[in-house]
């Protein structure tokens, strides 16, 4: 009864941790439960649990690295990523129809890290 019990808290631990480190780097709930569910089910389901475990800790881990990440250094990371989705926009916009590409990036691309 025991290792029943394991078997069900385990994942649940995990999903846990996953979900409230998504979270935290995202600010998504959607996207946070959707990530975490996968150690869920995985651990769940009793296959590939290793890539269940090393996918919790890489996020907990990048989640307590950003933390810890100066506020000045999350700017230049948010400035980063918008130079980048400009760039990604601009290829993207070259394979479109003329008509279609608007050639800028969309409100929803740009923004700056506020975690």
């Amino acid at each position: 009864m025991e290792r029943y019990i394991v078997r069900f808290i385990k994942p649940v631990a995990l999903a846990v941790i996953t979900f409230a480190s998504v979270y935290f780097l995202t600010g998504s709930s959607f996207i946070a439960l959707i990530v975490s569910s996968i150690p869920l089910l995985l651990g769940w389901l009793g296959i590939m649990e290793t890539f269940a475990y090393g996918m919790a800790a890489t996020v907990f881990i990048s989640a307590v690295v950003w933390a810890v990440v100066p506020a000045d250094m999350k700017v230049l990371v948010g400035h980063q990523a918008t130079v980048f989705a400009e760039e990604l926009r601009k290829e993207a916009d070259k394979g479109m129809n003329p008509k279609d590409a608007d050639k800028s990036v969309k409100e929803a691309d740009k923004g700056v890290a506020t975690r």
